[in-house]
C-alpha cells in the first residue's frame, strides 16, 4: 500500500514535467518563413528569418539592457527521398547585443562557431532587433568535390532563449528546422 502512495507523487511530478515541456507556446508561434540559399564558386550563402519578429520575452531582456543573445544552427545535409537526409556540414552563428548606457547605443557581436566575425555599433533598440532576428547572407559553407551533383539542402532553426523547468532541467526556447529548396552544385557553380 505505501508503494502505491509513493508512485502517485512521482507520477503526477512526471506527468507536470511532460506537460510543460510539451505545452504549445503562443497562438502565433515563431517561425522561419523561408531559407534562401545562394551559390557563388564553391561557398554556399545563407539568407533568413524569423517571423513575426522577436518574442516578447527577448525584446524585453534587450530592452532591459542584459546581454542578449540569438543563435542560429546552419546544418548542410544531402536529401535523400527514401531516408533521413545525411548531414555532412553544420555552422553556429551567434549575435549578441548589448546596450551601452553611456552612449546610448547597443554594440553587436557576431561569431560563426564560436570565432568573432565583427563587432558594430547600432543607434537604436530596433536595428538591435532586426540584427538578432535575421540571418544575413552568411557564407556558411565551403563545397567539395565530393558534393558535386547530388541534390543538397540547408537546414536552419534559430535558438532565442534559455530557461529551468523545475529549477533544475535546462531547456531552450526555439524554432522548429526550417529546410531550403533543394539545390546542387557543379564545378562550374550551382545548377537548379
Amino acid at each position: 500500500m505505501r508503494a502505491r502512495r509513493a508512485l502517485i507523487p512521482a507520477a503526477v511530478l512526471a506527468a507536470t514535467f511532460f506537460t510543460t515541456a510539451t505545452a504549445p507556446a503562443a497562438k502565433d508561434p515563431l517561425r522561419i518563413p523561408q531559407v534562401e540559399t545562394v551559390v557563388s564558386g564553391r561557398e554556399v550563402r545563407v539568407e533568413t528569418r524569423l517571423a513575426p519578429g522577436l518574442p516578447p520575452e527577448v525584446r524585453a531582456r534587450l530592452a532591459s539592457g542584459l546581454p542578449t543573445t540569438v543563435t542560429w544552427e546552419v546544418r548542410l545535409s544531402v536529401s535523400r527521398r527514401k531516408w533521413w537526409d545525411g548531414l555532412e556540414d553544420e555552422r553556429r552563428y551567434d549575435v549578441t547585443a548589448t546596450y551601452r548606457p553611456m552612449r546610448d547605443d547597443y554594440a553587436l557581436e557576431r561569431r560563426l562557431d564560436g570565432r568573432l566575425l565583427e563587432t558594430v555599433v547600432v543607434a537604436g533598440r530596433e536595428e538591435a532587433e532586426r540584427a538578432l532576428g535575421a540571418l544575413p547572407g552568411l557564407p556558411c559553407f565551403t563545397l567539395g568535390s565530393h558534393l558535386a551533383g547530388r541534390p543538397l539542402v540547408v537546414r536552419v532553426r534559430c535558438v532565442y532563449g534559455t530557461g529551468m523547468a523545475l529549477g533544475f532541467v535546462p531547456t531552450r526556447s526555439m524554432t522548429g528546422w526550417r529546410r531550403s529548396p533543394v539545390f546542387s552544385w557543379t564545378a562550374e557553380g550551382a545548377a537548379p
